[in-house]
């Protein structure tokens, strides 16, 4: 039931990420749509918002993709992954924590009753995943999602490289973070490439994985995958 519970929250957990980082250790998910604190300092980088936020009388850290915010104004944000020790290349800063919230606004948001329902005992679905008109270049000895799926016998318990667009992030599933890929080649309808990772990847970054190849990889609940790269390092 447990690994049930976790997998339904794939349909649900959409998270902001970051590459900004060197290191990190998740701990937990605040899934709260009710969360709201008063910005009382900034620091904004080239893709980044990070705001110093107070709620009640405790101030946290928490980090955006960038918006237009300034100090004294209130944040109304959902879900967030808490970084332990996160190191900021761009601001050459150090977070003792920090949450990476994936959905903010200046104004209050209803709680999502949709991404709640599949708790109710309804089947999961995964969710829909959209064709974008892109076009990733290979990296030197990588192979392209079209290859993959089309050799997949060939390549199943090997380790690859693979470059792509990161379509969609979903933090902390089953103690790992799934990713969306596509780079713009299909095979036979086969255009998005789920990935695991321990490390944190921004949505609409550009990056090269390297991770070993399952296939045929079955997580019940209705979640099976023909072909999965698992426990992926990014390269770029």
């Amino acid at each position: 039931m447990k690994q049930l519970i976790s997998l339904i929250s794939i349909v649900a957990l959409l998270a902001l990420a970051s590459c900004d980082n060197t290191s990190q250790q998740t701990t937990k998910v605040v899934s709260d749509y009710s969360n709201q604190g008063v910005v009382k300092e900034v620091l904004q980088t080239s893709s980044y918002t990070y705001c110093l936020v107070k709620e009640g009388n405790v101030e946290n850290w928490i980090a955006v993709n960038r918006i237009d915010v300034s100090e004294g104004q209130t944040l109304y944000f959902n879900q967030g992954t808490e970084m332990f020790d996160f190191h900021s290349k761009e601001l050459d800063h150090d977070f003792a924590s920090v949450f990476f919230v994936q959905d903010v606004s200046l104004t209050p948001k209803a709680a999502n009753t949709a991404a709640a329902s599949p708790m109710m005992g309804k089947t999961p679905q995964k969710p829909e995943i959209v064709k974008e008109e892109i076009k990733v270049e290979t990296v030197d000895g990588g192979i392209t999602i079209a290859e993959l799926f089309a050799n997949k016998a060939k390549y199943s318990g090997r380790k690859i490289k693979i470059s792509g667009k990161v379509t969609k992030v979903n933090l902390e599933i089953m103690n790992t973070n799934w990713f969306h890929l596509q780079d713009g080649t299909d095979f036979e309808g086969n255009f998005d490439l789920t990935v695991t990772s321990n490390e944190i990847v921004n949505k609409g970054a550009t990056v090269t994985f390297e991770g070993v190849v399952a296939t045929d990889k079955d997580f019940g609940a209705g979640y099976f995958y023909p072909v999965i790269l698992e426990n992926a390092k990014v390269l770029n």
